[in-house]
């Protein structure tokens, strides 16, 4: 069988800005396994406090980011 990557919005995002989850894990200070399925599993969906942090951190990069542009609130 054959495995077929996926990434989810927020996977797109950062690829976009050219950032990837090594800085995520340094900007939010989560670990790697809580952050993963973010960037590969679209039907995955953190709880409220995991998101507002990565927004945060994301706003740091682009101001008008916002929740709705990864996750269906």
């Amino acid at each position: 069988m054959v495995s077929v990557h996926r990434t989810t919005k927020l996977g797109d995002w950062l690829k976009q800005h050219s950032l990837d989850l090594e800085w995520l894990c340094n900007k939010t200070n989560l670990p790697k396994a809580r952050l993963l399925p973010l960037l590969n599993d679209p039907e995955y969906k953190p709880d409220g406090t995991i998101m507002r942090i990565i927004l945060g951190r994301l706003k740091e990069i682009d101001s008008n980011t916002k929740l709705s542009d990864f996750w269906d609130v």
